[in-house]
């Protein structure tokens, strides 16, 4: 692999900015949450559900379930 000028290989800077991506999209996520767009945030969370991040993949599902159920008619 080749090295860059600070000494991380390519791939180390792909997956870093795959989790700025993953971060980014959570982030969005999070705030149509708390705006109470559960379904446009379940949307986002469940594309995070299955990236490689197994504690923000989690943290994904965990929320997508939540906006199930707030968004089901009582």
């Amino acid at each position: 692999m080749k090295k860059t000028p600070g000494g991380a290989n390519k791939s180390d800077s792909a997956d870093a900015n795959q989790r700025s991506r993953d971060l980014n999209v959570f982030s969005r996520a999070v705030s149509l949450f708390n705006a109470g767009k559960f379904g446009e945030a379940k949307q986002l969370f469940d594309q995070l559900a299955g990236i490689p991040d197994a504690s923000l993949a989690y943290a994904a599902r965990s929320r997508a379930l939540i906006c199930e159920r707030r968004s089901r008619p009582s």
